[in-house]
């Protein structure tokens, strides 16, 4: 905010200094034909630095005004109002095997939720075994090559948060989950 308040000191140095002194040499002028030149003179230094306070206490309440309705507060209180991130893991791993051109392929795969609410955290440790048995059955309709791919990987996470949050959605009547994360993804 001081800043703001010597930029706007020197735009009005860099304005006024010039009308200033302009008016000075037409008072000069004037007080050299009225001959009263010694008080004229003495309230020109006064009144320049009254015009000169104006204007920087002006610029400063102008540099306030600014500050204020910047809305920086409130972006604050909601930065600030979010709360933090909780990981649920859900243990032990899941594996499932798949037959790719007559070999045995291996899938291992860790995931975690993230919420932001402790009876979410509840929620999910009472109705565990449904989730996973609903990611089983969605893990093990997966083909092995499509998983191969970002996009399929992809594709895989965003069908297993629809999941689980339906899953939270039937059970207490929101999604409470915001994303699912795999931890690690192992295909051999």
């Amino acid at each position: 905010m001081a800043s703001l308040a010597c930029v706007g000191s020197l735009l009005a140095q860099d304005l006024l200094l010039p009308l200033i002194d302009k008016k000075r040499r037409f008072i000069g002028m004037a007080n050299e034909e009225v001959g009263e030149g010694e008080e004229q003179k003495k309230k020109s230094p006064l009144l320049l630095f009254i015009i000169l306070a104006v204007v920087l206490v002006a610029g400063s309440i102008g540099g306030t005004v600014l500050m204020m309705s910047g809305g920086g507060e409130e972006e604050l209180a909601e930065e600030e109002l979010e709360p933090a991130a909780i990981y649920y893991a859900i243990n032990p791993k899941f594996q499932t095997n798949y037959d790719v051109n007559g070999r045995p392929r291996l899938f291992q795969l860790a995931v975690s939720l993230v919420t932001r609410e402790d009876d979410v955290v509840e929620a999910l440790s009472t109705h565990l075994p449904t989730i996973k048995s609903r990611l089983v059955i969605l893990l093990s309709g997966q083909k092995f090559e499509t998983l191969q791919t970002p996009e399929g990987r992809e594709q895989l996470r965003e069908q297993s948060l629809a999941a689980v949050q339906e899953i939270l959605n039937t059970e207490i009547g929101k999604p409470g989950v915001e994303r699912v994360l795999f931890t690690d993804f192992v295909m051999q």
